[in-house]
């Protein structure tokens, strides 16, 4: 039988931690990696890296456990791909190491992620909306712009 065990992690801007950007990156690589995504785990930290902005979107967080690793990143843009455009702002790549999964990480990323929709003018609606879990934001707008929808819960 596994043993739970209690992840305790901060939260900062991946901007931050630019040593954690290839970290976030093969371990979405690892998720994410196979067709039809692609393969090359350079994509996938090159991509991370991109979206490592501080000030306008896209911009990432991390998660960094007591011994200073990468144990969770999300990001937020414009849109992923061409044809989602019109469902702007975006989450970008929500990833838990699969070690800290089922201990509040993705929760306390997405909080982190609703704060600073919240700093810029926008708004957050935390609760149950459209199949999300208790406590998600569910509605998201950033500086006055449309709103977001994610149902992660």
């Amino acid at each position: 039988m596994a043993r739970a065990f209690e992840v305790s992690a901060t939260v900062g801007l991946l901007a931050d931690y630019p040593h954690l950007v290839a970290d976030v990156g093969l371990m979405r690589w690892r998720e994410w990696g196979r067709p039809p995504e692609p393969t090359d785990p350079d994509f996938w930290v090159s991509v991370t890296g991109e979206e490592a902005g501080r000030i306008s979107l896209p911009v990432s967080w991390v998660a960094v456990d007591a011994d200073g690793q990468a144990v969770g990143a999300v990001g937020l843009g414009k849109f992923d791909i061409e044809e989602r455009r019109d469902r702007s702002p975006w989450v970008l790549g929500m990833i838990v190491h699969r070690d800290a999964r089922r201990r509040g990480i993705g929760r306390m990323l997405l909080a982190t992620l609703a704060d600073w929709a919240k700093s810029r003018g926008g708004s957050a609606g935390m609760g149950r909306d459209r199949g999300c879990g208790g406590g998600l934001p569910c509605r998201l707008r950033v500086g006055g712009d449309r709103d977001f929808h994610s149902c992660l819960g």
